[in-house]
């Protein structure tokens, strides 16, 4: 299956669609790319022979382009890319769902585009709620992301990366560090640079208004991560009047199963 590009809202995005069946749009999470949420080697076929599955770089992500300015990224206007996925593939509606900063997304899609969610998939979700709700260690987390942005304007990636490996939490192994550091050189620096600001101080919604969201929901998260919190997960499923809430006992969990994730999609849309 091949890649392709196609203009969304005035950005050069790269997308890729294939399978038969109801429409999936679903968004990878910050610094991440279509092959994040769809690794080599993972076999898609069971999904395709079910759904016709929509993968895209957002915004200053992966091979697409996106504004040199960080106050148009937003929730808002990732959201409504989004929207102009599912008009580019001739739908009204579609399956939304998302890893992360692409669980926000589709949320954002959910509260304020409810007319083009027909069911929300969301896995690993961010520190939702803002300061008020988000624990020290989540904001921590997020702090952590704005002083690597920052660092890359200031002094260069290679600066930051000698920074970087200073953190706590960077790398347990030297293999591990030299994998990050070349995880980092491969970023789009749209999204060093812009979007990771930009992002971070765009406000979610208020617990309160994911309460409006009708689709049938399911959640997915595990424990122990601070940028991913089980907490954003628990509160969407008390939140969301038809919400399945999916927990995985460990860090990661579903990064390194990415067959054990699909095998959940693919139950809960079988039950729609």
């Amino acid at each position: 299956m091949t890649f392709e590009f196609t203009e969304i809202n005035g950005h050069r995005l790269r997308y890729r669609l294939g399978g038969e069946g109801p429409l999936v749009v679903f968004a990878h999470g910050l610094m991440g790319n279509i092959e994040q949420v769809t690794p080599e080697g993972l076999d898609l076929a069971p999904v395709h022979e079910r759904v016709r599955l929509l993968t895209y770089d957002a915004r200053g992500h992966g091979h697409s382009s996106g504004p040199e300015h960080s106050g148009e990224y937003t929730w808002e206007s990732l959201g409504r890319d989004m929207s102009g996925f599912i008009d580019h593939a001739g739908a009204d509606s579609a399956i939304v769902g998302g890893a992360s900063m692409g669980a926000a997304t589709a949320l954002w899609m959910a509260v304020e585009q409810p007319e083009r969610v027909s069911a929300l998939a969301i896995l690993m979700p961010p520190p939702l709620g803002g300061p008020d709700f988000q624990t020290t260690e989540e904001k921590n987390a997020i702090a952590a992301l704005e002083m690597i942005s920052m660092a890359v304007v200031a002094s260069g990636i290679e600066q930051t990366l000698a920074f970087a490996k200073n953190l706590p939490g960077f790398a347990a192994t030297p293999e591990e560090a030299a994998d990050k550091a070349n995880w980092l050189r491969g970023q789009n620096a749209l999204t060093l640079r812009y979007a990771i600001p930009g992002l971070v101080k765009s406000p979610f919604h208020h617990p309160d208004d994911y309460a409006r969201i009708q689709a049938p929901t399911i959640v997915v998260a595990h424990e122990g991560d601070a940028l991913h919190p089980a907490r954003a997960a628990r509160l969407l499923a008390e939140k969301i009047p038809n919400c399945e809430l999916v927990i995985a006992p460990q860090a990661n969990y579903w990064t390194d199963h990415p067959e054990a994730f699909i095998a959940e999609m693919l139950r809960w849309q079988a039950s729609l």
